[in-house]
């Protein structure tokens, strides 16, 4: 793969993530949650361990709050970009593509030979996915990837 194969450039922007709006009860309930989790730890003496939960539950408010910003992401002769980082085509392993009924995108599931977060899913508009199969097929094999569990576990949560 050290000659470099021309492809059709395909860009698309899309959302970071799906953002829902949650009723002022789901922020009730994670508060009382946080504060009755970090009353637990302290009256254990785990000072420690009530600092990160009182964190944690302060994170995931903000996270809430924040509207997702659109990313780019394009496929080109000289690898795939998503936002700011270039992944080269000899460091994808494969893909696969999930197109499934009732969802806003199909999943682009990209394989990388990196052993820390080494599967991406990437939301792809469902009329680009046959283009987007045609292509990565000239450069990469098609392998069956699934989502990761936690990935699914927490889109079952509605995160």
């Amino acid at each position: 793969m050290d000659e470099e194969i021309k492809i059709e450039t395909i860009e698309w922007l899309v959302p970071e993530y799906s953002h829902k709006e949650r009723s002022p009860d789901w922020f009730w309930a994670i508060g009382i949650i946080t504060v009755i989790s970090c009353g637990v730890t302290l009256w254990l003496k785990s000072y420690i361990f009530s600092i990160f939960l009182a964190i944690s539950g302060l994170c995931l408010i903000m996270f809430t709050l924040r509207h997702p910003q659109d990313v780019k992401y394009t496929v080109e002769s000289k690898g795939l970009t998503m936002g700011k980082d270039l992944y080269i085509w000899k460091s994808i392993k494969s893909f696969n593509i999930k197109n499934r009924e009732g969802d806003d995108y199909a999943k682009l599931l990209i394989e990388t030979n990196k052993h820390f977060l080494p599967i991406y899913t990437i939301p792809l508009e469902k009329e680009k996915v046959g283009v987007m199969k045609e292509t990565l097929l000239k450069i990469i094999p098609r392998s069956e990837i699934n989502e990761s569990g936690s990935m699914l576990f927490m889109e079952k949560l509605g995160f």
